[in-house]
């Protein structure tokens, strides 16, 4: 177990002060982006319905490649960077060289339901529990949680493309995001029939993301997950499947979390004053292995 967290602080350390592309390393004082893949290899969420340009989409895959230049365009702009995934590091080759380049963390906890339990605030669990729990230890400036959307079968009308975000902590670095994908990438060159990305409060336990989302909040951390490509959409697909596309799309990104942190003020946070005292937020017990 020591040898473990031991491996883990070291992967950390590389990930957060190596710079991309030659560029010197942020100082160690700046603040910290953490961005989650949204879930893992072997169970990616969404994905295309078949090929298009030679790719199929999915959501983890597609980050797995991306995310990097996301990471990238944040460490440039003189911010801290670490991306992470949970559960196990690809076994395509391919995949495996995308983790290495963006020096992607693996994480790994015992899971229950299907579920990880928050180790920090105890009501709190969700299939992406472990991504914030990481976040939160990180002492995170905010986290962005990668992903995308979709629905059965094509479509080709303006899917409802939203930013979701934690009640209390998470509106502001919604909107630069909103702000961002809809002025570089939304109806200007992704087609969505006009129709933009809205923010989307997170918060009922009944919502699948709220038990992370939530913690981010008890611990007074920006928290957002994207939600604006459907790779149901096939106007979406084909947009992302051409490489600059996609790179520009995850720049996007990058620019509507760079957007928030130059103009955000951490000692206007909320923080739950007692999280052992379930709220509406929660599953309204704590959760023992």
């Amino acid at each position: 177990m020591a040898r473990d967290f031991l491996c883990l602080a070291a992967t950390l350390l590389l990930a957060a002060c190596t710079a991309v592309s030659g560029a010197p390393a942020p100082p160690a004082t700046a603040p910290l982006v953490v961005l989650d893949i949204g879930h893992r290899i072997g169970s990616e969420g969404a994905g295309a319905p078949r090929a298009v340009n030679g790719k199929r989409l999915s959501e983890t895959s597609f980050w797995y490649e991306y995310a990097y230049y996301t990471k990238q365009e944040i460490q440039a702009a003189g911010y801290r960077c670490i991306v992470c995934n949970r559960g196990d590091a690809p076994s395509n080759p391919r995949l495996q060289e995308f983790a290495r380049r963006a020096g992607v963390v693996q994480l790994h906890q015992k899971q229950k339901e299907g579920r990880y339990a928050s180790t920090i605030h105890p009501d709190r669990y969700a299939a992406g529990q472990i991504s914030a729990d990481f976040a939160i230890r990180q002492g995170a400036a905010c986290v962005v949680f990668l992903h995308h959307n979709g629905l059965n079968g094509w479509s080709t009308r303006g899917e409802n493309a939203m930013i979701l975000h934690n009640r209390y902590n998470g509106a502001q670095l919604a909107a630069c995001l909103c702000r961002a994908v809809n002025e570089e990438i939304l109806n200007h060159g992704m087609d969505n029939k006009g129709k933009a990305c809205v923010p989307a409060v997170r918060y009922h336990a009944s919502a699948p993301s709220a038990g992370w989302m939530n913690a981010c909040d008890d611990s007074g951390i920006p928290a957002a997950v994207t939600e604006v490509a459907y790779l149901s959409n096939a106007n979406h697909v084909s947009f992302l499947t051409v490489d600059a596309n996609a790179r520009k799309y995850a720049v996007a990104i990058a620019h509507g979390i760079i957007d928030f942190l130059k103009s955000y003020n951490p000692h206007t946070r909320h923080i739950r004053a007692n999280d052992h005292i379930p709220d509406e937020g929660s599953n309204g017990k704590t959760i023992k292995y």
